[in-house]
């Protein structure tokens, strides 16, 4: 068996790890993380924006830790408990596969990684991973956390305000070069109530400004870097190549259970290796290589309403031999080639959800962070809606086509 360590994060500071975490670290499924950037692409845009999900899993089980140390106050958290649920915190990523977000939650390509039923298997049941879970009677209980089983236990772990949440909150600003901070007096908010993480805003019978005003200003960060790191245009472009190449790829032999073994750099050192001979591939490589990145030049935003966007959304997020076919005809009707274009559609729900954590108010009934009148989150929820942009990206070398591709874009789609 390891021995525990303590591991000098950039972030945290000291992070105490146990002799049981430090063995989960130490699989080829763990230290594969090391890999994979937490923001993708965003390293386009801030240079220094190139931490891993590794270095997060460990802070998020070390959030895990803090939220705890600050519920047991006033509930009786055994050990068995608190190891189970940093354990969950630390492999909450364990499936992650390259660029994950992109091609999971923006272009859907693939399942999302804690919705693949036959990635959870691989991890958590036939893994190195998985054997030392089952070894210690953790395989199943960390499988139900991770999946949401409805209890304080997945809320610590990955809930509206989690250890997930308050770990790349720090990490992300901090490598982005962006200064945000939130105090860390908000683990004395946490309390556990009817089996349910929740944040308390009561002090005898009274209403804690104090409490409130922090959690407004995590959503404040959290807003911050949705519009300035998570949706910045160049991400998304560089994103929408990558997944496209990855589209492209999938259909020419690459497989799904390769993609769950490789990193970053090994994915995109694959692409270039074997399956350049499809042309459009060997293009989006060449060009993310050079930064020449595709740019937008037809946009919606929720300026088009909710009833066009559901339909944007139902016909090119979620259907993705409809978007492709989108891409062959606003193409051809502008004169420019099917690899010179591509369309990004994100998803129709972008409503700051952790506007939704339960909190105690005043008189000691639970509701939502949302039900207050605070005007900020209120104006901050609708920002962060207003986010949501679709794009029609093209190559740079066809920009002369642009306004074509516009008037041909505008046609299909029926919105000028």
């Amino acid at each position: 068996m390891s021995k525990g360590k303590l591991i000098r994060d950039a972030v945290h500071g000291d992070i105490e790890m146990s002799s049981l975490e430090v063995e989960l670290m130490d699989t080829p499924e763990f230290q594969r993380l090391r890999g994979i950037k937490q923001l993708g692409t965003a390293y386009l845009v801030f240079p220094s924006a190139v931490h891993t999900r590794f270095e997060h899993s460990l802070g998020t089980s070390w959030m895990a830790y803090r939220i705890l140390q600050a519920v047991r106050r006033a509930e009786a958290i055994s050990q068995d408990e608190e190891r189970l649920i940093r354990v969950s915190a630390l492999l909450h990523d364990v499936t992650h596969i390259p660029f994950g977000h992109t091609l999971e939650d923006e272009r859907r390509v693939l399942p999302r990684h804690d919705k693949d039923e036959e990635r959870v298997d691989y991890f958590f049941r036939m893994s190195a991973v998985a054997r030392i879970l089952k070894r210690e009677g953790l395989q199943e209980p960390v499988i139900g956390i991770l999946k949401g089983d409805e209890t304080y236990r997945s809320d610590i772990v990955g809930g509206a305000i989690s250890a997930d949440l308050l770990d790349y909150l720090r990490r992300d600003t901090y490598f982005c070069g962006l200064s945000q901070y939130y105090d860390p007096r908000i683990f004395e908010s946490f309390i556990i109530d009817n089996n349910r993480l929740a944040m308390n805003l009561e002090k005898h019978g009274m209403l804690r400004h104090d409490a409130l005003s922090e959690l407004v200003n995590l959503l404040r960060i959290r807003y911050t870097l949705s519009e300035r790191v998570y949706f910045h245009h160049t991400k998304i472009s560089s994103g929408a190549m990558i997944s496209k190449a990855v589209e492209l790829a999938l259909r020419d032999g690459l497989s799904v259970q390769e993609l769950r073994t490789l990193k970053d750099e090994t994915l995109l050192w694959m692409l270039r290796e074997l399956y350049t001979r499809n042309s459009t591939v060997a293009h989006l490589l060449n060009r993310l290589d050079a930064r020449h990145l595709f740019r937008a030049c037809y946009v919606l935003t929720t300026g088009v309403g909710e009833k066009r966007r559901v339909e944007i959304v139902g016909r090119f997020h979620h259907d993705l031999e409809a978007r492709e076919a989108a891409e062959t005809t606003i193409a051809r009707a502008s004169g420019i080639q099917p690899h010179e274009i591509i369309i990004y559609c994100p998803s129709f729900g972008m409503s700051l959800s952790e506007a939704e954590v339960p909190a105690r108010w005043e008189g000691g009934g639970i509701r939502p962070l949302s039900a207050t009148n605070n005007e900020e989150i209120r104006i901050l929820k609708e920002k962060h809606k207003e986010l949501w942009k679709f794009y029609v990206l093209i190559d740079r070398g066809v920009w002369d086509r642009a306004e074509r591709v516009r008037n041909a874009a505008a046609a299909y789609i029926g919105i000028e």
